[in-house]
């Protein structure tokens, strides 16, 4: 649980504020560009794994609720639902060298109720959401559902491989997101992308690095991060 407040400011190149972009499209709740956000934060999670860093076998399952108190500029006031579920299967696949090899799933869904400024909108395109893509280039949605699969396998001594797939949807709530900025710019609302990548165990954690490819051929991405991305 926890209790957060922003105020958020849209501003230009020249740190003017800016409450539309070019074409007029608002990019603030409030037609000033300034928003006011107080939210109210609730997590739950329930963990079956056998491991928290390196799983290969269980479930982990996660609740995130968001509620905005209408205090300030906008007087926001919205709830913010997300759900995440990832089981892992041990397989035995191609024995490289020794280690253990997993087949990673992961669903993921949200949705918003009420009113929201669209810098709140869920994003979809990224090294934590569909790899391949650039971040937010899928789409800006008021619900969204993304699907994740990777075969993790060992290669030697820190070194691990994995093959992954990723698949998004903003589930035609682009539309309803203040100024409809995914189709404005031109975003599909869905899709999905494919790749390898390597996993480098270090004191730090592991460091993910990434290269994926974009489902309709249109380009390609390289991505780092530490941890798996579930």
């Amino acid at each position: 649980m926890g209790l957060r407040f922003e105020r958020v400011t849209i501003t230009d190149d020249d740190n003017r504020t800016t409450p539309f972009d070019n074409q007029g499209n608002q990019l603030a709740f409030t037609r000033e560009g300034q928003d006011d956000l107080l939210l109210l934060q609730f997590a739950l999670a329930q963990d079956f794994r056998n491991d928290r860093l390196r799983p290969t076998s269980g479930a982990v399952s996660r609740l995130a609720v968001e509620q905005a108190l209408p205090v300030g500029s906008g007087s926001l006031f919205f709830n913010r639902l997300r759900a995440s579920y990832s089981f892992f299967l041990p397989v035995n696949f191609v024995r490289l060298t020794e280690g253990p090899q997993t087949l990673a799933f992961n669903v993921q869904a949200g949705t918003i109720l009420g009113d929201f400024p669209p810098y709140e909108a869920f994003r979809l395109g990224g090294s934590n959401s569909i790899r391949g893509w650039d971040e937010g280039r899928i789409g800006s949605g008021k619900s969204f559902a993304l699907l994740s699969a990777e075969y993790r396998f060992p290669l030697f001594a820190i070194l691990n491989g994995v093959l992954f797939a990723d698949y998004g949807s903003d589930l035609g709530s682009g539309k309803d997101v203040l100024g409809n900025p995914g189709a404005v710019r031109g975003k599909p609302g869905s899709g999905g992308g494919y790749g390898a990548g390597l996993r480098i165990q270090s004191p730090l954690g592991s460091i993910r690095v990434d290269y994926g490819v974009r489902l309709d051929g249109g380009g390609t991405q390289f991505s780092f991060g530490l941890g798996e991305k579930f």
